[in-house]
Parts: C-alpha cells; sequence; structure tokens
C-alpha cells in the first residue's frame, strides 16, 4: 500500500491546529533566512568553499525538514481510504462518530474527525496525526529539525560568545536567557531582541527535539505506537528491531533518510498485523 495524497485537505480542521502549523511553519521559515542572512554573512564575510559548504548543509536540513513536514501533513491516514468488513470481526471495534468497523491498532481523532489506521497521536504542529501512512515522514521530520537546530547552534554559538564577551552585563544575561523580558524592560533593542530569541529558540528546541525523537525512535523500535505505549504497554506487535522499522519507515528503511520523495512501500496495507503471538516470537530480539 503507498500513501496517497490529500492536498485539498492539507489545512488542519481547527483553530488551535492551524495556529500551531502556522507558528511551525513561520519559525521554520525565519530560522532558516536568519541563519542564511544574517549569521552565515557574519561567519564567512567572503563567499569561500567553506561558506558554500554551509550553504550546501543549510539547504539539504532545510529541504528535508519542510518535505518531510508537508508529506506529514498531506498524507491520507482514514480508514474511509480502505475497503472495511460490514460484520464486526474480533479485536475489531466499532466507531460511533464514523460509523464504521475499525481495525486493530485504528483509532477516532476528535481533531481531524476521522479513525487513523495504526494512530499514534495528534501532533498539533502537523495540525494532523501521525498514523500508519505518515509515521514514517513524522520520524524524519522531527529528527532532521534536531538536526538543524544542532547546527543552526554551532553557527550562532561564535556570534553569542562575542556579544557576550563585549557586553558581560547582569542585564545582558538577562536579555539573552529571557529575551521578552529584556524587550519589555528596554535591556535590549529590537533587533537584539530578534537574535537572542532566535538563538534561544534554537538552544531549547534542539534539547526538545533530541527528547522528542529519542522517544519516538525508542518506541518504534518496540513496536508500538505512543498510544500503546502509554496505555496498555502492548508489545505484541514487536517483531524485532530490523522488522519494527520496516513497519514504520517502509522496506527501504536505509534510503528514506535522504529524501521524502523516495519510494519505501509500507509492508501491509495498516489494517492486518504480524503479531508476536501468530509468529510464535514471544522472546524475539531481531529478524
Amino acid at each position: 500500500m503507498i500513501p496517497s495524497l490529500r492536498w485539498k485537505q492539507i489545512l488542519p480542521r481547527g483553530r488551535g491546529d492551524k495556529l500551531s502549523v502556522l507558528v511551525a511553519v513561520t519559525e521554520l521559515l525565519v530560522e532558516g533566512f536568519f541563519e542564511l542572512l544574517v549569521i552565515l554573512p557574519r561567519k564567512y564575510p567572503e563567499a569561500t568553499m567553506y561558506y558554500w559548504l554551509s550553504v550546501a548543509l543549510g539547504l539539504f536540513l532545510f529541504i528535508n525538514t519542510l518535505g518531510n513536514l508537508l508529506m506529514a501533513m498531506s498524507t491520507e491516514l482514514s480508514t474511509s481510504s480502505s475497503l472495511l468488513p460490514t460484520v464486526l470481526r474480533p479485536g475489531w471495534d466499532y466507531c460511533y462518530s464514523c460509523q464504521r468497523n475499525t481495525p486493530p491498532r485504528a483509532y477516532h481523532c476528535g481533531h481531524c474527525g476521522i479513525c487513523v489506521l495504526k494512530r499514534d497521536h495528534h501532533c498539533l504542529f502537523i495540525g494532523s496525526c501521525v498514523g500508519y501512512a505518515n509515521h514514517r515522514y513524522y520520524l524524519v521530520c522531527i529528527m532532521y529539525i534536531t538536526l538543524g537546530a544542532l547546527y543552526a547552534n554551532y553557527l550562532n554559538m561564535e556570534y553569542i560568545v562575542e556579544n557576550v564577551s563585549e557586553n558581560l552585563k547582569w542585564t545582558t544575561l538577562l536579555a539573552s536567557f529571557t529575551p521578552i523580558f529584556g524587550w519589555l524592560f528596554g535591556l535590549t533593542q529590537p533587533v537584539s531582541y530578534f537574535i537572542a530569541f532566535q538563538s534561544g529558540t534554537c538552544a531549547l528546541g534542539f534539547l526538545g527535539f533530541v527528547i522528542l525523537f529519542g522517544y519516538h525512535v525508542y518506541i518504534a523500535l518496540r513496536g508500538q505506537t505512543t498510544h500503546e505505549k502509554r496505555r496498555s504497554r502492548d508489545r505484541s506487535y514487536d517483531l524485532g528491531w530490523r522488522q519494527n522499522m520496516r513497519e514504520v519507515l517502509g522496506t527501504r528503511w536505509y534510503l528514506v533518510w535522504i529524501f521524502p520523495l523516495i519510494r519505501s512501500p509500507l509492508p501491509g496495507d495498516g489494517i492486518h498485523f504480524l503479531n508476536r503471538g501468530a509468529l510464535g516470537l514471544e522472546d524475539v530480539k531481531d529478524l
């Protein structure tokens, strides 16, 4: 099964989701132009080879982040895209909102208004759920956000150290760690506030997304969704780390990190899943 795109419905339904997506995309664009137009010219005053290598690396991280974000937002997740039986099968549930039978691991999302195949969770920053068809794009997207924040912190470090050493005062430190208060109380100028805000966003974003990415890789390697990890701690779909990664990233899981448009068909159909009990893999470590 190849995930289908729903470009006409790419915008989220709820106002909260629309606002969070707008903030996420805006900050991504602002940060990209900030590094390209402000930081890089200061770090490399002349267009040397290192400048162009830095630009190329930054564009690679930016394109992969934005590309995977858009793919995660635009991929069809609903059970309505699949033919489902009219008779309730063992292990299946009935969704009264959608008035359809739902297969194992599928759950209804009140924000999206649909039942999502292999639902993991609802993500505000993509304005959509993470499920069977777009889990790959979500996981790779947060990986590239983490790498992008790390790279931005590396580029910003010299500029921050330079400014702190020249203006080492308690007001400067306050404005650096709490730029909003620094701006409100007149401790920093609007341009300095903007630079401090962007630098702080990169630092905090890196810490947050390292934790987020580590958590989602951890549960993916265990063959779980966030729902299964939090509520039932169900590991009946754990088929070993290699097969678990194929279930999330597809058969070409080792290539999807390069570019979001690389095809990597997912095993199965999002409705039927192999499990340890059926395969007799109670103590499976790897496949």
